[in-house]
């Protein structure tokens, strides 16, 4: 059975995941922060992807890898996304805070 993946406090203490199961070919990300990546996943044989801020590619892939241990892959993470200043925007901060 597939399903959206389930982040908690822990899991996003050094991420902040934006969108989650985004239509790539309709998503607007002109007014997100610059140090937005996309995340591409598979879990079975659909593949996701979600819309994530994160200090480093590393904190974004460790949190990937860990929830998707046995269920599903990492395919690909890809910046260059956002046009505003990431200090503009704001901190990252999970939903917690």
């Amino acid at each position: 059975m597939e399903t959206k993946l389930q982040f908690t406090g822990k899991d996003t203490s050094k991420i902040q995941i934006v969108a989650q199961e985004l239509d790539i070919d309709k998503f607007d990300h002109k007014q997100l922060p610059s140090d937005t990546h996309v995340v591409t996943y598979e879990i079975g044989d659909t593949t996701y992807y979600d819309a994530v801020r994160g200090y480093t590619m590393v904190d974004i892939f460790d949190t990937y890898y860990d929830k998707l241990k046995g269920t599903g892959t990492i395919s690909k993470i890809k910046s260059g996304y956002g046009n505003i200043r990431p200090n503009l925007y704001g901190k990252i901060k999970n939903e917690e805070e």
